[in-house]
């Protein structure tokens, strides 16, 4: 009988171990989807980015603008590999994509 007790308390905590253990991994699944979509966003930005300063590099042929789009894509690059909080991140870029459209339409 007292075999059969520490059976069935040894299931008892052993399935709130693992419905714990359950629970936090959905929840860390959770954070690091929302952290994975955000930088995602962040490398499609800075993709574009770059795509942009190729295109005005290959259409424009002053030296100035191709100068000040080759520094806006390097600006582009450190933000991406910085330590910053990837909302900054991707708001710093959205402001660089800005910068590098605006620079499009003057070449």
């Amino acid at each position: 009988m007292d075999t059969f007790i520490a059976i069935l308390f040894a299931a008892f905590v052993f399935y709130f171990v693992i419905k714990y253990a359950v629970r936090q991994a959905i929840i860390e699944a959770k954070v690091n989807e929302s952290k994975l979509s955000t930088q995602v966003r962040a490398n499609d930005l800075f993709n574009k980015i770059q795509n942009t300063q190729y295109e005005i590099t290959g259409e424009t042929k002053s030296e100035e603008v191709k100068l000040k789009a080759k520094e806006i894509y390097d600006t582009s690059f450190d933000i991406l590999i910085s330590d910053s909080a990837d909302e900054e991140k991707l708001r710093q870029l959205k402001i660089k994509k800005q910068e590098m459209i605006l620079l499009k339409s003057e070449g």
